[in-house]
C-alpha cells in the first residue's frame, strides 16, 4: 500500500513544493547585465538564482586607454526573493555606500594602487567591461559587456563652415532639438559630451575653439562668433526643430554664457563648473582676453596670484587666486546673464578648487533674479564636488590634474554622486526646454 505523501518525507506537499523552489547552491547563479548600453545609463547589474543569506561579490574591471587596469569590488546579502540588484540593494562591503545602480562603474580604482591616475576613455570607443560574479567565495560567472559613449545607430559627420569648425552627432530618431557643445581648456573636439547627448535623441554639435586643425593654439582672444554661428547653423539644419541649446563646460561655460549675451540664437543654456565674469586668457601673453566679439577684446579679469597663498609643497589650489584676481577687479568683465531670455541650468561643485564655480553660479543666478529670471532656471550645487563633475558613469578617478601638480577639488565619491544627480536633471531640463 502506498502511504500519503506526508507520511513518506514527513513534509507537507506546500512544504516540498516550497524546497523545490529553493535555489541549489550554484545551480543557475548568474549575472543579469545587457551586453551593450550607453555609458550614461545608470543600469543596474543583477545577480539571479541566489539563496536567502547568499554572499555575493561582484567585481568590474576594464582597461582604459592607456592600458591602466580600474577595479571595483562591492560584496552584498541576498534576500529571500534570490536575486541582488545594485539599483535596489546597498552593498555591506565594497568602494561605496548606498544604493548607486552603476556605482561599481563609477568607484573603480586603478588596480596598481596609483590614486593619482585618471580614467582615458580613448576618444569614442566603447569600454569592454567585465563583471565577476562569486557566491559564497566560490567563482560563480563572468561576462564581457561594452559600455559606449557613442550609440551604435548615431552618424557622425564633420562640418567646417568659415566661421567654425564642427562633428555633427546625429541620432537615428531625433528628439527635435539640437544642442551645441563647447569644451573646456583643454581644447580640442567635446566629442565624448556631443555623442551622450546624441544618445539621450538630441542631434548634438560638438564645438571646438582652440587647439585643433587651423584654430587658435592656444585660448586666446577666441572670435565668440565661432559660438554664436555654430548655433545659427544648428537652427538651421533640416534635422533639428529649430530649438537649440547651448551647453558648456568650464571655460566653455564662460564662453556660452558670453555667446547667449552678445546675440540671438540659443533658446536655453547649460553649465557645469561656469564662471559670472570673462577672464584673461590661457596662454603665455597673460594680459590679452581669453575672447573677441567684432574684432574687439572683450573685457576681462587680469592675470595675478595671491602671494599670501602658500601649498606647502602640495598641489595648487588656482581657486585662490581666481578669487584673488576677482577681488583686485571689482566689476571687470561681469557676464551680463540677465540679457538672456531662456532657461539656465547650472552645476557646479561646492568645492571647485580649480575656479570658485560655485559662488560665480550663485553670482549668475542673484543677477538673473535681479532682473528677470526664469521659472525653468536651475541652480544644482554639490557639497563633497569640485570642478570635475563627470556626465557619464565611468571611474571618477583622481581629483589632481596637470601630473597631479593642480587639485581641482571634491572626493571621488562627491564628484561620482553629482554626476549621478546631475545629469539625470540635466537630460530633464533639455527635454522640457527643447520639446
Amino acid at each position: 500500500m502506498m502511504l500519503p505523501l506526508r507520511q513518506t518525507i514527513g513534509w507537507s506537499p506546500l512544504a516540498l513544493l516550497s524546497l523545490l523552489a529553493t535555489p541549489l547552491a550554484g545551480v543557475g547563479q548568474s549575472i543579469d547585465y545587457p551586453a551593450e548600453s550607453v555609458a550614461d545609463q545608470a543600469v543596474p547589474i543583477r545577480v539571479l538564482g541566489l539563496r536567502a543569506g547568499d554572499t555575493v561579490t561582484l567585481r568590474v574591471e576594464s582597461v582604459d586607454a592607456q592600458d591602466v587596469r580600474w577595479v571595483a569590488r562591492a560584496t552584498f546579502r541576498a534576500e529571500a526573493t534570490g536575486i541582488v540588484d545594485t539599483g535596489l540593494n546597498a552593498p555591506e562591503q565594497g568602494g561605496y555606500s548606498g544604493w548607486k545602480p552603476a556605482g561599481l562603474f563609477s568607484h573603480a580604482l586603478p588596480a596598481d594602487g596609483d590614486e593619482s591616475r585618471r580614467f582615458a576613455t580613448g576618444g569614442l570607443a566603447g569600454v569592454e567591461t567585465f563583471i565577476h560574479l562569486e557566491v559564497d567565495g566560490v567563482p560563480r560567472d563572468s561576462v564581457s559587456v561594452v559600455r559606449h559613449l557613442v550609440a551604435p545607430a548615431l552618424r557622425v559627420s564633420n562640418v567646417s563652415e568659415p566661421a567654425f569648425r564642427g562633428r555633427l552627432f546625429s541620432p537615428e530618431s531625433p528628439r527635435g532639438g539640437g544642442v551645441v557643445v563647447l569644451g573646456g581648456s583643454e581644447g580640442g573636439f567635446p566629442d565624448g559630451l556631443a555623442a551622450l547627448l546624441a544618445a539621450n535623441g538630441y542631434v548634438a554639435l560638438s564645438v571646438p575653439y582652440f587647439g585643433v586643425e587651423d584654430l587658435p593654439p592656444e585660448l586666446a582672444e577666441i572670435p565668440l562668433e565661432t559660438v554664436v554661428e555654430a548655433v545659427a547653423w544648428l537652427r538651421g539644419h533640416p534635422r533639428t526643430s529649430g530649438r537649440v541649446a547651448l551647453f558648456g563646460t568650464s571655460k566653455g561655460a564662460e564662453a556660452a554664457l558670453l555667446a547667449s549675451t552678445l546675440a540671438p540664437g540659443p533658446v536655453a543654456l547649460v553649465a557645469y563648473a561656469p564662471s559670472s565674469v570673462a577672464w584673461s586668457c590661457i596662454c603665455s601673453e597673460t594680459l590679452r582676453s581669453s575672447w573677441t566679439w567684432r574684432g574687439e577684446s572683450l573685457p576681462a579679469v587680469g592675470p595675478g596670484a595671491d602671494d599670501s597663498y602658500d601649498p606647502a609643497g602640495g598641489p595648487i589650489r588656482p581657486a585662490v587666486h581666481y578669487l584673488y584676481r576677482k577681488r583686485i577687479s571689482p566689476g571687470t568683465g561681469h557676464i551680463a546673464i540677465e540679457q538672456f531670455d531662456g532657461p539656465i541650468l547650472l552645476v557646479a561643485g561646492e568645492d571647485d578648487q580649480l575656479w570658485p564655480s560655485h559662488l560665480m553660479a550663485q553670482e549668475l543666478m542673484a543677477r538673473r533674479a535681479e532682473v528677470r529670471g526664469h521659472p525653468l532656471d536651475r541652480l544644482h550645487v554639490y557639497a563633497d564636488a569640485g570642478h570635475l563633475i563627470g556626465k557619464a558613469f565611468l571611474p571618477s578617478g583622481s581629483t589632481r590634474i596637470a601630473r597631479g601638480r593642480l587639485e581641482t577639488g571634491g572626493s571621488r565619491q562627491g564628484n561620482a554622486a553629482a554626476q549621478a544627480d546631475a545629469w539625470p536633471k540635466v537630460l530633464a531640463f533639455l527635454e522640457r526646454v527643447l520639446r
